[in-house]
Formats: structure tokens, C-alpha cells, sequence
């Protein structure tokens, strides 16, 4: 073997272990970056006042869900999420349609994306809150949550002249 070659191999060997080094060291990063991993909060989200008419609702009692071991933030722990309505409104306003997109995205009402309606969770423990009423402003409506689920409030309701 010529002394050319044994320092061409040689070369090649000190890149193949770098290479390797550095696969080790990347890997290591990341495996403790996911270990140690927090809760991925939604983004902020200022309140808004949204009125409409209201074209669908529905009443869900409070749940409970067990946590998930092994997770961080609000999915490692037992939570309980409210009796809560879901109101459809159409012909909104107070909103624009980026900021609807953003709130049904939130809500994982995705089938809302492409039409002019939003939906808004409304905690509450009655059923019947707005039997009768067809048009509606929420104010000071915000949605907050991470990963184990997702919380909303308004400050007030106010049944809409038609």
C-alpha cells in the first residue's frame, strides 16, 4: 500500500468518526431536550366580543379525564372540564375570518373553517341558558389550553336584537 492511500484511508476514518461523534452528540441533545420537554400552551389570545346568529347549540355535561402518565402540563393530570354549550354563530361580527379560522381551530372545529360561521364553547351548567334566543353577542370571549385540552370564557352574554 502506497503512503498515498494509508493517508487517504486514513482521512476517510477521521471523517466516518467525526461524522459518528457528532451523530452521538446530536442525538443525545435532542433525546434530552424531548425528556425534559414542558407543556405547549396555546398562544395568546386576547378577549373578544363576537355577536351572530346563533344557527346551532348544543349542551355537554363535565367530564372528567383521568391523566396520562409520563405527560407534562395539563395532560400528566387529572382534569375536569365543564358543563359547557356549543353555539354555532353565522354572520358574525366583532371578528374577522382569520381570527374565526384561529378560534375553530382552537376549538377543533375544523369543519367550520370554510364557511362564514364560528363556534364558541359558553360554559355553563344549564342546558337551557339560550332556548330562544336566535341572535347573540359574546363579550370578552378568550380560549386558553394546551395539549390535555382546551378552556374557554366570556364575560358576559347578551341575547343580540334582531
Amino acid at each position: 500500500m502506497s503512503v498515498r492511500c494509508a493517508a487517504a484511508q486514513n482521512r476517510r476514518a477521521f471523517r466516518v468518526d467525526r461524522w459518528l461523534k457528532n451523530s452521538v452528540a446530536t442525538a443525545t441533545a435532542l433525546m434530552v431536550m424531548l425528556a425534559t420537554a414542558r407543556a405547549a400552551p396555546l398562544p395568546p389570545f386576547p378577549p373578544v366580543t363576537i355577536c351572530g346568529v346563533v344557527v346551532e347549540q348544543s349542551w355537554t355535561p363535565a367530564r372528567h379525564e383521568p391523566g396520562r402518565t409520563g405527560f407534562s402540563g395539563s395532560l400528566g393530570r387529572d382534569r375536569t372540564f365543564p358543563a359547557r354549550l356549543r353555539v354555532v354563530l353565522e354572520n358574525y361580527t366583532g371578528i374577522d375570518a382569520t381570527v374565526a379560522r384561529r378560534i375553530n381551530g382552537f376549538l377543533s372545529a375544523t369543519e367550520l373553517s370554510d364557511v362564514d360561521r364560528v363556534v364558541v364553547l359558553l360554559p355553563s351548567d344549564n342546558p337551557d341558558l339560550l332556548r330562544g334566543v336566535h341572535r347573540l353577542c359574546v363579550e370578552g370571549f378568550t380560549v386558553r389550553g394546551d395539549e390535555g385540552g382546551t378552556w374557554t370564557a366570556y364575560l358576559r352574554l347578551v341575547p343580540a336584537k334582531n
